[in-house]
């Protein structure tokens, strides 16, 4: 049964650690709702809310992997699989005052269920009234397509101002800006919050102070290091599968060229460099050779430490 996530729209320090159109954050209270699977329409809240988005649904996906948030025991995250932003809200009552969610008899009802079930026929009446067919809704790109590249790539890829990484941020680390991320960058985005991913940030940080050098990040680079004239792009990536640890060095170099192109203009030559969250398996050992041939530093997360996994990764400032 497909459900609905109220989304508020947060105009001080957020309680949740939410993304939207990538993570959904949420209470204990609401584990047993959600499993990974489900299809999913936004709902957003009156308080707070952007004039045209008060009591209105304005995006709906289909939810994917679920994991503890690394840092509250008594929460987690759920990836959102398929982001799909409505080209308009869809206020909560159609024209002749019927509430699209029918179970209820008014907006009232629903407003302390944060995550709640809502009738198969409702769901696509919403999407009905967002002028989104079932059939868009199927064709839409999925966050697996981008990683695997089957999705058909930006015409204009975005670009995101760098910040100083001080603290490494809890959650995705994402500062909006225009419409929100799109699948390309909920893609990105969406590993930041996992536990590993986390760690691994942290521990290159931890390195990068301690050797004098300063760390950028944005909504697409995970960690630019600076040392004097010297640069390191950095894509850290989680390895939850030992089985696609070559998709994982695939996508990851992808992004890492990808991003060499995009922000040459504020990174110069940086050094790219591969961070697996988990050491990968002898058999595909091979993965750090590969990535010397392509000039990209390879680093993995190993026994609470990082360790170099490949000769430009020994050359580095950190681990000399």
């Amino acid at each position: 049964m497909p459900i609905v996530l109220m989304q508020r729209a947060w105009r001080d320090d957020p309680k949740y650690k939410d993304t939207e159109f990538v993570v959904y954050h949420y209470p204990q209270q609401y584990f047993d709702r959600i499993h990974g699977g489900e299809k999913f329409v936004y709902y957003r809240p009156s308080r707070g809310a952007a004039v045209g988005e008060a009591s209105s649904y304005f995006g709906c996906g289909e939810l994917g992997d679920i994991w503890d948030d690394p840092f509250e025991a008594q929460h987690r995250f759920v990836g959102i699989r398929k982001p799909i932003r409505f080209a308009k809200p869809v206020p909560y009552a159609d024209g002749l005052g019927r509430l699209y969610e029918s179970r209820f008899n008014n907006r009232n009802a629903f407003q302390g269920q944060s995550v709640r079930y809502i009738d198969d026929l409702d769901f696509h009446r919403i999407l009905d009234a967002a002028s989104l067919t079932g059939a868009a809704f199927a064709a839409a790109p999925t966050i697996d397509d981008v990683m695997l590249g089957l999705a058909s790539p930006m015409l204009r890829p975005p670009t995101d101002a760098f910040r100083p990484l001080l603290v490494v941020p809890e959650g995705t680390g994402y500062k909006p800006s225009g419409e929100g991320p799109d699948v390309f960058e909920a893609a990105a985005l969406q590993e930041r919050a996992r536990d590993d991913h986390q760690k691994t940030v942290r521990l290159l940080k931890e390195r990068i102070d301690l050797c004098g050098g300063t760390c950028l990040f944005n909504n697409n680079v995970d960690l630019l290091a600076q040392f004097d004239e010297h640069r390191f792009l950095i894509e850290v990536k989680s390895l939850n599968n030992q089985s696609a640890a070559v998709d994982r060095m695939r996508y990851g170099m992808g992004q890492l060229f990808d991003y060499s192109v995009r922000y040459r203009a504020k990174i110069g030559k940086a050094t790219p460099v591969l961070a697996f969250a988990t050491p990968v398996r002898n058999e595909v050992a091979w993965i750090g050779e590969i990535l010397q041939g392509n000039d990209v530093a390879f680093i993995a997360r190993e026994d609470g430490d990082l360790k170099p996994k490949n000769e430009l990764a020994f050359q580095m400032p950190v681990f000399r």
